[in-house]
């Protein structure tokens, strides 16, 4: 017979006090600019299958979204409020909730606040973010940047398995098999340099080994200090169930109260450098100052704009991550 046991959660980072003298920033989609309004059945963000809305900015944060409206389809990250993990026969609904049953409550400290079995308080007032990490999008489908211009040293994350995975791994589905002996499902968080070098950190988000299946069922703490200072991060994952099309186990992960640290420096932040480069998100538009000639790249360096005018107007480019370069100075934007 098979035995399940669940993950709860990891050992809780202490930024509470780093957050106070503002060193130190957690994802509080709380204070989110962008405005945060849900679907009352499923708990989606409303704005989910809005090909207009091309990322969920909150703080320092930029989350990239992406959606093609006409066929129900986004991919990247969303924000749901959802409190509901049980088992659905709407997939559409399934997608958009978590098995903590809600987001990560802070206290009025900026702590995160704790149950009488050290586990995070969660509720439904507090939303939280979906990624859905698209193959068929390409490897960088699940990416966040910074909004400001800066580096910053991520210290940890809480994830959590969404709800449309963890019952399809238990009990398979149309489309995806019921674990078996040997089987693993992981999300693999990647933090991208100035460089462009890349760290990863693996998490096993479900295993099954010898009859047991092990799987991540409350939040659960993920340390990543070892990924360094970044400019920008990206989400993949794997699992051992695959077919002719990549992967079958539905490719959603949920995340909370991502903490990083400032960098002394910033990635436009260049010694001796008199170009300034600026984006407004709302205009979407860049601003080069200082500079004759200017380029806007891809993640995968390819340039997408060039020019010499000091206006660059994106609203024309898919949403993602971008980098501009103009002298010695480089900006990495998300869109």
């Amino acid at each position: 017979m098979k035995k399940i046991t669940l993950l709860a959660l990891s050992a809780l980072v202490g930024a509470g006090a780093a957050y106070a003298d503002g060193k130190t920033i957690v994802l509080d989609l709380a204070k989110s600019t962008t405005e945060l309004t849900f679907n009352a059945e499923t708990g989606a963000w409303d704005k989910t299958y809005d090909e207009d809305a091309t990322s969920i900015n909150s703080q320092v944060f930029s989350f990239v979204h992406n959606a093609m409206s006409a066929y129900d389809m986004w991919w990247g990250f969303t924000a749901s409020n959802s409190a509901d993990n049980a088992r659905q026969e709407n997939t559409l609904k399934f997608q958009f909730s978590n098995m903590a049953k809600g987001g990560i409550v802070l206290g009025d400290d900026g702590e995160i606040k704790l149950d009488s079995y050290g586990a995070p308080v969660t509720s439904a007032d507090m939303p939280y973010l979906v990624g859905y990490y698209s193959e068929f999008n390409g490897e960088k489908s699940c990416q966040l940047a910074f909004n400001d211009g800066k580096s910053y040293a991520p210290q940890g994350v809480y994830v959590n398995l969404n709800s449309y995975p963890y019952y399809t791994i238990e009990y398979g589905d149309q489309y995806a098999r019921a674990f078996n002996n040997g089987d693993s499902f992981k999300l693999i968080i990647h933090g991208v340099a100035a460089d462009e070098s890349e760290k990863t950190v693996s998490v096993e988000l479900a295993a099954y080994e010898n009859g047991n299946l092990t799987i991540n069922r409350g939040w659960r703490y993920v340390d990543l200090s070892s990924l360094g200072t970044v400019d920008e991060m990206y989400f993949t994952m794997t699992s051992t169930d695959v077919g002719e099309w990549g992967v079958n186990t539905p490719t959603y992960f949920c995340l909370d109260k991502l903490t990083v640290l400032e960098s002394t420096g910033g990635v436009s932040d260049v010694a001796e450098s008199a170009v300034t480069l600026s984006y407004d998100r709302e205009a979407m538009t860049v601003n080069v100052a200082g500079a004759d000639f200017a380029i806007i790249a891809d993640t995968m360096g390819r340039t997408v704009m060039s020019g010499e005018q000091s206006r660059f107007d994106i609203s024309h480019l898919p949403a993602g991550v971008y980098v501009v370069k103009a002298g010695n100075s480089r900006l990495k934007i998300a869109k």
